[in-house]
């Protein structure tokens, strides 16, 4: 028996942990189903047991254990590195990153064959992704040298190589997934763990933890989670430069405005105890570039709102805010103060030349343009005390404060549930998604809290809305949403507040409550009760309808990695089909009727369900067994012939179960579309990852 990708990375990750891991945490890592996670755990333990080793240990409410000793992690070590017929192929992309990390974090010149066997690729390959490579340096003003008998490195300002070393850690590494790592010191992506290991080997996190906490002590701020980790990536990226002997030069900055601030106290202080820790000489000028990150980390709170220079520039803005949308913002005081603890560090951003990206910017643009151009407007009297431009992404950090000010404008006098929404890139984003909740569902904010303090969160409250997992909760405690707030994410929260929501009915008892009120003034109403009840059951159902209508399905919605197979070996086309089908139905999809029916289609009607070179498209009717709209997607190793003498053999097979006759229309049209593109088909049938597929899924899930 051997092992594949994830039972061989399920196997590292028991063998890491060392104790008990619930089934449920397994399947949230890995996204795959719990059933999908025990037939791997009872794969992994045959595994074992024939070669010698104990059965795994599993208890009830715990979980399941590896009975790890040194023999056995002799054994894992060899069979990961030579036994496995399996190897990881890194994409090009993944490839591209591995090389420039490698090149930018070495003091000496790596040769070409060096990479060979890192990424197990032909020379000619590693060249193909050198020239890739040598274009991205040279947008960020680096230089690939390439020198026979010497090998290949980079020349460079200093701070341009660590700036390049942060883009691509900021690039492809979340916050979440940083946070994760900083929590269990291990990656479930090979890449990222790739990453983790070059940027933090030989780096105590633990330490550097406890570091930034005492800096957010000491300044009586909190940072976001983006900050937090940033702040953690630079200060490990310093470590590791300054050990290989590299120092760091910044050009026109003002040191004396910088060594007055607290700030540069407070990193005099954290450099003191990096010196002791790792026993290195830390430049002034490292000290002054750390104060100078301090001074532009986003904060979720801080407990020192001086009525100053800022202060009446921000009121000013909110002012002129409210004039030009003609309302009185709700606690207008509190709108102030938080938009003060967000642009001080934006200050110092600008002022230095500190970049930020807001992920949600493509998005703010599309969908809120006025409001984005009335923030710009309001901004230029902040810009006029800076004395420098504000770039468009800072822009729109600031448009979410004001978005989410906007529409919490209006009087609520009732009772409403109180939420705490838990993001980890700051208070802007945060509000306006708690703010859109609010306005649906009339739910109450009462606080904005990081990953990282929730645990210490002493208020009261209803409900948990995240955007990025909170390991320490079940799933059924918390709703999970994305930053952009999709229908997916309105669908989820409905699920959740459902039943206790719709028992306390508040919002809809304070509508009827003003409905009767008006319907009194008029008319004379015999039976009270009654009219209040139908009134109730006419705007629920009314409510229900727009949600109804609103509904739509993108291809990316219903195409997602849990219902990806890749490589899927299989000896006829009956088989191709039920692999196709087998996902869905463990997912309570479809019924294992549905199979059956997509068999009988073929045998009677012949392979018109082959839809193109290579392609199937496999369905039946929504009453042979389909529980909910959904699609899977499987490519197969070898391809099957299906009967069609035009396009067989086939290799990618898209199985498709519908729930009526419209609400599937848009994915398909998108999946038509992708149909069209033969580059792009045969990139999906080539891929080895996930991650590449979803790529050119996502390129075609467009409103």
């Amino acid at each position: 028996m051997q092992l594949d990708e994830r039972s061989i990375a399920i196997l590292q990750y028991l063998r890491e942990k060392g104790d008990f891991v619930n089934i449920r945490t397994l399947s949230e890592i890995f996204g795959v189903t719990d059933r999908t996670i025990r037939y791997d755990i009872d794969k992994i333990e045959g595994f074992l047991v024939k070669n010698g080793f104990e059965y795994l240990d599993r208890k009830h409410g715990k979980g399941v254990r590896l009975n790890s000793n040194e023999e056995l992690n002799r054994f894992i070590d060899r069979f990961v590195n030579t036994d496995t017929p399996f190897r990881y192929s890194y994409s090009k992309e993944e490839r591209q990153k591995i090389i420039i990390l490698q090149l930018l974090q070495s003091n000496e010149p790596i040769q070409i064959a060096d990479f060979e066997k890192i990424l197990c690729i032909a020379r000619n390959t590693v060249l193909n992704e050198l020239d890739v490579v040598e274009e991205w340096l040279e947008e960020r003003g680096l230089e690939l040298v390439r020198k026979p008998r010497v090998g290949l490195y980079i020349i460079g300002s200093e701070m341009k190589k660590r700036k390049a070393i942060m883009d691509i850690a900021s690039k492809t590494i979340t916050t979440e997934e940083m946070i994760n790592y900083m929590n269990n010191k291990i990656a479930v992506n090979k890449v990222n763990n790739f990453q983790f290991e070059t940027l933090f080997s030989d780096i105590d996190l633990d330490f550097l933890n406890g570091l930034i906490n005492y800096a957010e002590n000491r300044l009586n701020r909190k940072f976001s989670d983006e900050a937090y980790t940033n702040l953690i990536t630079h200060i490990s990226i310093m470590i590791k430069r300054i050990q290989l002997g590299k120092k760091i030069y910044i050009p026109n900055m003002n040191c004396e405005y910088i060594q007055n601030t607290g700030e540069y106290e407070i990193s005099k202080e954290m450099v003191e105890r990096i010196e002791k820790k790792f026993n290195i000489v830390v430049p002034k000028e490292e000290v002054e570039y750390i104060a100078l990150h301090l001074l532009g980390a986003k904060a979720l709170k801080s407990r020192d709102i001086a009525k100053d220079d800022l202060y009446n520039i921000v009121k000013t803005m909110t002012s002129e805010m409210e004039h030009m949308y003609n309302v009185v913002f709700t606690n207008k005081e509190k709108i102030i103060e938080d938009l003060v603890v967000h642009l001080r560090p934006t200050i110092y951003r600008i002022k230095f030349d500190l970049k930020l990206y807001n992920p949600l910017y493509e998005n703010i643009i599309k969908n809120y343009k006025e409001l984005f151009e009335d923030t710009k407007l309001v901004l230029r009297h902040l810009e006029r005390y800076i004395g420098k431009e504000i770039g468009d992404h800072e822009v729109s950090y600031v448009a979410l404060h004001f978005g989410a000010a906007l529409k919490n404008s209006s009087d609520r006098k009732y009772i409403k549930p109180r939420i705490i929404v838990v993001c980890s890139t700051g208070i802007g984003t945060a509000k306006m998604i708690a703010t859109q909740i609010s306005e649906r569902y009339d739910l109450d904010v009462v606080d904005t809290l990081s990953l990282r303090t929730l645990k210490r969160y002493k208020g009261d409250y209803d409900y948990i809305i995240s955007t990025i997992d909170i390991p320490d909760l079940e799933p059924s405690e918390y709703v999970k949403v994305s930053s952009l707030m999709l229908k997916k994410d309105f669908d989820e929260i409905e699920k959740h507040f459902n039943l206790r929501y719709v028992e306390s009915n508040k919002n809809d008892d304070s509508l009827v409550i003003k409905l009767m009120n008006i319907i009194g003034k008029y008319a004379h109403i015999e039976d009270r009760q009654r009219l209040e009840y139908e009134l109730l059951y006419e705007i629920k159902e009314h409510r229900k309808s727009i949600l109804n209508e609103r509904r739509t399905h993108m291809l990316k919605d219903l195409l997602k990695r849990d219902v990806i197979e890749l490589n899927v070996e299989c000896k006829d086309w009956k088989e191709a089909i039920r692999k196709g089908t087998q996902n869905l139905i463990d997912k309570g999809f479809i019924e294992e009727s549905y199979t059956e029916a997509i068999f009988k289609s073929f045998e009677e009607n012949g392979p018109y369900m082959v839809v193109g070179p290579g392609i199937v498209l496999a369905h039946a009717r929504p009453e042979d067994g389909v529980n909910e709209l959904c699609m899977s997607l499987i490519t197969l190793k070898e391809g099957i012939n299906f009967g069609n003498e035009t396009n067989d053999p086939v290799k990618l097979i898209i199985t498709f179960g519908a729930v009526d006759n419209e609400s599937h229309l848009k994915a398909l049209s998108q999946l038509m579309e992708l149909f069209m593109n033969n580059k792009d088909i045969n990139k999906i049938i080539s891929s080895t990852t996930k991650d590449d597929v979803l790529d050119i899924i996502h390129k075609y899930s467009k409103q």
